[in-house]
């Protein structure tokens, strides 16, 4: 995880981002983009006979709020000791990240980002999604892999092996529904072949599956949830309900987001 994009704006969830992606910098040794997208053509005006129009002056507002944080993150960060970049660019905010993604290897979001589900679903590397107020400042609490059997789930934790690797333990947590799937041991085995020694909590549904991981994290103090997304034929159940949906809702817990 050394090539790490970050998308900036004026949200107030954009300290928790940009202080992540300097930490995760840090304990991988990489470089962090600071991406700024303003997409110019979703801000034209149709006009009724056909076409579309934006006035000079809106265009040169914006470009010249962009250009201005551009200027104060670089004066922010200019004194810290990671290597970054700042990219402004005029695509939309999810087209511009699927591209960037391309040769990154991790993007920091955050939990209330409208566009949180498009950027993970259209990107094809991992999303480090922080609740308000709560930046990932250090990689050595327990971690905990919400583990269904599924291709997404394995996914996630392929993804976050440099994470787990710093972790100072890993749990893999199965609420069991049904039989035919991979068991947690699987997972676990997998995971020792990179020297990562996860213990296996297997515990039948009691309650909202998306509770009892919490619940878990909790309870042991859990500084990061990895967990799978569901895209494609099953975009559908991920926007109507199910246990991402309400991960993403609600969780104190940083999560790692892959499909």
């Amino acid at each position: 995880m050394r090539s790490i994009l970050c998308p900036a704006d004026t949200a107030d969830t954009l300290d928790d981002r940009v202080e992540t992606a300097l930490s995760l910098a840090r304990a991988m040794r990489g470089h962090v983009s600071f991406q700024i997208a303003t997409p110019f053509a979703q801000m034209a005006l149709w006009e009724p006979f056909g076409g579309a129009a934006i006035s000079a002056e809106v265009i040169n507002e914006v470009r010249a709020a962009d250009e201005q944080l551009g200027t104060d993150l670089d004066a922010r960060l200019s004194s810290q000791d990671v290597p970054f970049d700042i990219v402004l660019t005029d695509q939309g905010r999810v087209e511009s990240v699927a591209a960037a993604a391309r040769f990154t290897d991790c993007i920091v979001a955050s939990l209330d980002d409208p566009a949180l589900e498009e950027v993970a679903l259209g990107s094809r590397c991992p999303v480090i999604a922080l609740p308000r107020g709560l930046p990932l400042l250090t990689f050595d609490k327990p971690a905990l892999v919400a583990w269904d059997g599924g291709h997404e789930a394995a996914a996630a934790m392929r993804a976050a092996l440099p994470l787990l690797a710093l972790a100072s333990s890993v749990h893999i947590l199965m609420v069991r529904e049904h039989e035919d799937c991979f068991p947690a041991r699987d997972a676990a085995s997998y995971l020792s072949r990179h020297d990562i020694h996860a213990e296996v909590h297997e515990v039948p549904r009691t309650g909202p599956i998306a509770a009892t991981i919490a619940d878990k994290a909790q309870e042991l103090g859990a500084g990061l949830i990895v967990m799978g997304l569901f895209g494609k034929s099953r975009l559908r159940e991920l926007l109507l309900g199910g246990v991402s949906r309400a991960l993403l809702d609600s969780s104190m817990v940083p999560l790692l987001l892959a499909h």
